[in-house]
């Protein structure tokens, strides 16, 4: 008789060319999960997988790896968590907020890498930015509430005539509520009307925006692990809505959104590596400092502000990183 845990972990679990006896035989099998919000595989994880490369690391020969894929399985982050806290494993790297905060919940003893998380201070993740403590390390999306409320500033520059904007939110993820209460503030302090909607699931996407047109003129998407998913569906339905979309990623500029605005996360991700590489060779988590984003790109697409036809100001152009024609 198969078990419900049984049939959740092989839905959701892809071992990469297992060789274990054959690498155990030649010498120390270090054993790593790549624990994700999103599905996979994707250019997130694929950059972390070249980083680990890069270091040295071959998959049978000296690492054993783990992929979970988390989408559409949000109610068992904890589950799975806690199954991978009893895995006897070197390394849990969790993609996206709410899984570092189920593997820390799950285990004190593991050492866990978490990358895109959000104000790991403010949330319990870690002590301090410089002396993290406990098993927990990794990189953060943000520097200040500043940085996070940037993306309505932005918007509101490349179009200023727009003046109710939506806001696409995970209330499920703590992190996305760190960004939620930062605009929140800047739309009050600028004059504007600010609506939020809740996206929790894949399914709510299309209810979403049956319930927003008419009702804004421009949209924000938080670099939130289940909207990064669905990156894709949200970009073709803003532009069938004639919205100004603002993202926090920058492959939904080159997708067709208006414009972006956040850390480079493919870099992010293969940076990851090396602090997976480091707790490894017996370096504690708890003296590795967060890393936070040294820049964040700005990327305008000039082809879908045409068709939305806002103008966008020259000295915004200027600014940005890329403009894609």
């Amino acid at each position: 008789m198969i078990d419900r845990r049984s049939l959740v972990t092989g839905a959701i679990i892809i071992m990469l060319e297992p060789r274990l006896a054959r690498a155990q035989r030649s010498g120390k099998l270090s054993r790593v999960v790549f624990f994700s919000v999103a599905a996979g595989p994707n250019p997130l994880a694929d950059s972390f997988g070249r980083g680990l490369k890069e270091l040295g690391y071959s998959e049978g020969h000296n690492l054993s790896i783990q992929y979970r894929w988390m989408a559409g399985h949000e109610s068992q982050y904890d589950e799975v968590a806690r199954e991978l806290a009893e895995s006897q494993l070197d390394v849990i790297v969790t993609a996206g907020h709410p899984l570092a905060v189920a593997a820390k919940k799950a285990t004190a003893q593991t050492p866990i890498v978490a990358l895109a998380v959000v104000n790991p201070v403010g949330s319990g993740l870690a002590a301090s930015i410089s002396h993290p403590g406990g098993n927990l390390t990794g990189f953060s999306l943000e520097v200040t509430p500043e940085t996070n409320a940037k993306m309505l500033q932005l918007l509101h520059e490349a179009a200023p005539k727009i003046t109710r904007i939506g806001v696409l939110w995970n209330s499920a993820n703590p992190g996305s509520r760190f960004y939620l209460e930062a605009v929140e503030q800047a739309a009050q302090s600028e004059g504007l009307t600010l609506n939020a909607y809740d996206v929790r699931r894949a399914e709510d996407i299309d209810g979403v925006f049956r319930s927003l047109r008419g009702n804004v003129e421009g949209l924000i998407v938080f670099p939130e692990g289940l909207l990064w998913t669905y990156r894709r569906k949200i970009v073709d339905a803003s532009r069938e809505a004639q919205l100004a979309t603002i993202f926090g990623y920058r492959d939904a500029a080159e997708m067709g959104a208006l414009m972006s605005y956040g850390p480079d996360l493919v870099d992010l991700f293969k940076r990851g590596a090396a602090y997976v590489d480091k707790i490894i060779k017996g370096a504690k988590a708890a003296e590795l400092p967060i890393q936070q984003p040294a820049k964040f790109e700005l990327v305008i697409n000039v082809k879908t502000a045409n068709a939305l036809h806002v103008g966008v100001p020259p000295t915004l152009l200027a600014r940005a990183d890329a403009v894609i024609e």
